[in-house]
């Protein structure tokens, strides 16, 4: 394995250094493997697929191959602000412009609604991990788990556990993408408003771990306290930078996360809207067969069809009879 650069970054480093992570890896290739295979058969098929969607996939597959072995990859072993903006683009960014794609779509369009994909979606744990209720806490979470919960200090512990870290949070920041980029998603308008009133409260709580991390007066990971290079900040004052990359840039993205539940929930009460006016022109219209069904239900005040109070409404509508001359 590559030792980590010992001389300070420049402004090339972004493009020039490299070190690989064995997991993803694996995870783009079959990726890429899975795509260009759905996509082959779609053009068996004759599918129509948009040509920009394939542009989208693949900057979201480079996106990962570059945060996972690129410069954050190169630098996350030396520089905590870089490791902490490297599980920030995982779990914020790169499921985002994946997803994007429509990667789903494409496979229920090729392989029809019950493929594998949408079966591993409904099962029990992963429709729980994807309710509104859950999903959106995800963030905050896993945020506090790496910082204080040790998943961090396993991250660091190892290429392999480092990989192992980023798929969790590629996964984990793909099950909170999925229902606000997903155009088959079919969550109802009240599912959606719920997920967004949740999203308002992870914008209070995604605060708290970058708070915590920019005024801890002690190192949080040994890990970037030891063989730091000489280039290198006070290591507090490393992990100061990494808490105000936490707290700011979670603040910031919690902003399109919550203009894409307004948009999704505007969708899907369209969509739950015009639904329910089929359904009910259906049912009184025309019945199951074809046949037409029972009348329209015409609106007038009920006093007019009550045999009793229409004879009163009826004497009173008639003219007084004048006297007899």
């Amino acid at each position: 394995m590559p030792s980590a650069p010992t001389a300070a970054p420049t402004g090339l480093s972004v493009l020039t250094e490299w070190r690989p992570d064995y997991v993803m890896i694996a995870v783009a290739a079959l990726l890429s493997f899975g795509y260009l295979r759905t996509r082959s058969a779609a053009r068996r098929q004759d599918l129509a697929w948009p040509v920009h969607r394939d542009v989208v996939f693949w900057i979201g597959v480079a996106s990962v191959v570059w945060t996972t072995n690129g410069f954050p990859q190169a630098r996350g072993s030396q520089l905590m602000w870089v490791w902490m903006s490297q599980e920030l683009l995982l779990l914020l960014i790169v499921p985002i412009v994946v997803m994007s794609a429509q990667p789903l779509s494409l496979v229920t369009a090729v392989h029809g609604p019950d493929n594998l994909a949408a079966r591993l979606l409904r099962t029990k744990a992963l429709r729980f991990l994807g309710s509104p209720l859950v999903s959106p806490v995800l963030v905050p979470v896993l945020c506090m788990l790496l910082i204080f919960g040790g998943l961090g200090q396993f991250a660091v512990s190892s290429v392999w556990a480092g990989g192992l870290v980023h798929l969790i949070l590629l996964l984990a920041g793909t099950l909170v993408a999925l229902p606000l980029v997903n155009m088959d998603d079919q969550r109802t308008s009240l599912a959606v408003g719920l997920s967004l009133a949740v999203g308002f409260v992870e914008l209070i709580l995604d605060a708290f771990p970058g708070i915590a991390l920019r005024f801890q007066t002690h190192m949080t990971l040994v890990h970037f306290a030891v063989n730091r290079p000489a280039f290198s900040p006070v290591p507090i004052d490393d992990q100061h930078i990494a808490g105000g990359i936490l707290w700011v840039v979670a603040e910031i993205l919690d902003l399109p996360f919550l203009i894409l539940a307004a948009t999704r929930w505007i969708k899907a009460d369209a969509r739950d809207a015009a639904r329910i006016d089929a359904e009910l022109d259906a049912r009184q219209h025309w019945s199951a067969d074809g046949e037409q069904a029972e009348q329209p239900v015409v609106e007038r005040p009920w006093w007019l069809d009550d045999p009793t109070m229409s004879d009163r409404f009826q004497q009173q509508q008639k003219p007084p009879l004048r006297p007899a001359d």
